[in-house]
């Protein structure tokens, strides 16, 4: 009977019901639950809002524009006196005596105003910033993209981690029970003093050795339950399916590379940051530009907008910036920043060649490495096998089978965790092409059903 210590029989307990919901979608249903509550998402959303709002402020900023003023002053100015019975229109003789007009006393006047203004002109500031919302838009949706696969390559590293610590665990449960058995045949024959004292203790050392490695395997495996948890927002979610499924394979270099400086959604952003800088130079180039809109406008005092004394007023007014002396330096910064955009985005090119062309040679490592590994799995299976009679029989010590069971345990797990590398290998690969999407994701799933 297999003897767990309390700490492993613990976490043994912890993944038990853990696993409960496992089979309930897999790792396809993993990661559309971390996508949809993944608040990198969120943000991207709320960036494409706030761009889309950008652009349509500088659509609106076009149209014409109502305003409207009032004010209350008072004053014994004799000219603000008589200026104010001008604009009121209520001139009469007895205005124009000398003593009123020389000390008018303190006089009131309340104004009001309409106006009416249309951009005629900006000297393309509201085309400059149309195109800043649209590009902006462009990058956060990117980005969006960007972190949607950076969730979706994070849980499937979980999932692959969690689905080899539970088949490895599977391993060295069976491997315990098996060496358990013959370490109490061989206890019973050490009392009739049939067998060396030294294998059994060796025997019994590799036995703690592999119920230590049991409780560390069923540890990994709780971490990676509750780091899936904490991505999916579901308590209780573990990994299913067997990692001794088919493999994906991945296309050649030069159509991997390709894909990756086109689909890369970092890449995106980054041509469309350099587009960016070249709107805003543009800006600065043409900061010395004229701007020229219409206006009109009624103003009246004191007896409102209808009133006779109400004053109508229509023009067009130019602004010419003349003389600026930041002219210069503002168009030198805003080039550099645009030699600045440019040279990231070529730095992230080499930067995204390099690492697409690195994940798949560490993929196509893995499954370079899978049929030797199964071979060695297999000759310590057979291994385990005939070693075994030949203890029955006192022509070997009881240390040669656990040796053995450890050997097949040993010959798993590089098995195991070449079948992990090759999958999490070929996400990363579509990751640093920007195509770990949900077909595949989809693909990756199905490769955990069945066998090779």
């Amino acid at each position: 009977m297999n003897k767990m210590t309390p700490a492993t029989r613990a976490l043994s307990l912890i993944l038990a019901l853990t696993a409960a919901p496992a089979s309930a979608g897999g790792l396809s249903a993993a990661v559309d639950a971390a996508l949809s509550r993944s608040p990198l998402l969120a943000e991207a959303r709320d960036r494409r809002a706030e761009a889309a709002a950008a652009e349509r402020e500088a659509s609106w900023s076009s149209l014409p524009r109502l305003s409207a003023r009032a004010s209350f002053m008072r004053s014994d100015d004799p000219l603000f006196a008589f200026g104010e019975r001008l604009q009121e229109r209520r001139v009469t003789s007895a205005d124009f005596a000398p003593g009123l007009l020389n000390d008018p006393g303190y006089r009131s006047a309340v104004h009001g105003a309409l106006e009416l203004g249309v951009p005629l002109f900006t000297g393309f500031q509201l085309t400059r910033a149309r195109r800043l919302g649209a590009l902006a838009g462009g990058e956060a949706e990117a980005a969006g993209d960007a972190a949607a696969q950076a969730v979706s390559l994070r849980v499937t590293g979980a999932y692959l981690a969690g689905l080899l610590d539970r088949q490895l665990g599977a391993e060295l449960d069976a491997r315990l029970a098996s060496a358990e058995t013959e370490v109490e045949s061989a206890r019973r024959l050490k009392a009739k003093g049939l067998i060396l004292g030294s294998d059994f203790q060796a025997a019994l050392a590799i036995l703690s050795g592999l119920k230590a490695w049991r409780a560390q395997v069923t540890a990994q495996a709780a971490a990676s339950d509750a780091e899936l948890s904490v991505l999916t927002g579901a308590p209780g979610t573990a990994p299913s399916g067997s990692l001794d499924g088919p493999l994906p394979a991945l296309e050649d270099d030069a159509a991997l590379v390709a894909s990756a400086l086109s689909g890369r959604p970092e890449l995106r952003a980054a041509v469309l940051r350099e587009q960016e800088a070249a709107v805003r130079r543009q800006g600065a180039a043409q900061s010395v530009l004229p701007t020229v809109d219409a206006f009109a406008s009624v103003e009246t005092a004191d007896d409102g907008l209808g009133a006779a004394g109400a004053a109508r007023l229509l023009g067009v007014r130019a602004v010419f910036p003349f003389g600026d002396p930041a002219w210069a330096a503002r168009l030198s910064r805003a080039r550099s920043g645009e030699a600045a955009a440019r040279q990231a985005r070529a730095g992230l090119e080499d930067s995204v060649r390099g690492e697409v062309l690195a994940r798949a040679a560490a993929q196509r490592g893995a499954l370079a490495a899978l049929p030797d590994l199964d071979e060695s799995l297999d000759r310590a299976r057979r291994s385990l096998e005939e070693v075994r009679p030949l203890y029955r029989e006192g022509r070997q010590s009881v240390m040669e089978v656990l040796r053995a069971e450890e050997g097949v345990a040993r010959a798993r797990q590089a098995q195991l965790e070449a079948l992990a590398g090759a999958r999490r290998e070929w996400a990363s690969a579509r990751f640093a092409q920007g195509r770990l999407d949900r077909d595949a994701v989809a693909a990756l799933a199905r490769g955990l059903e069945g066998t090779r």
